[in-house]
């Protein structure tokens, strides 16, 4: 059994009252970018999300397969993300269910 303490109880807490306060934001909010929340009502430890930087890109087969092609010619993971308009771990995701070896 893991006993939790009160600091830990109160910072989950927090963050539960955080993530309740930008779910209901965005649901009120017309666009995808979450408004700021200009008062600090869990305090001024708790950082606020100001907007959602990066949207979530689904790539077709085809742009994964050229994703593989790519970084095996050299192409780094960063790079691939760029012009793809993706994270890097979504390349490595991709890489890494086509069984290609990540570069150290």
């Amino acid at each position: 059994m893991v006993r939790i303490s009160t600091l830990n109880l109160n910072n989950v807490n927090a963050a539960l009252s955080h993530r309740s306060a930008i779910v209901n934001n965005t649901i009120r909010s017309e666009s995808a970018v979450v408004k700021t929340i200009e008062t600090c009502p869990f305090g001024e430890n708790v950082r606020m999300i100001s907007e959602i930087v990066q949207r979530q890109v689904i790539l077709s087969p085809v742009e994964k397969d050229e994703v593989v092609k790519k970084y095996l010619s050299g192409m780094s993971m960063s790079a691939i993300a760029d012009q793809y308009g993706c994270h890097y771990t979504t390349v490595g995701r991709i890489l890494r269910k086509n069984e290609v070896k990540i570069r150290s």
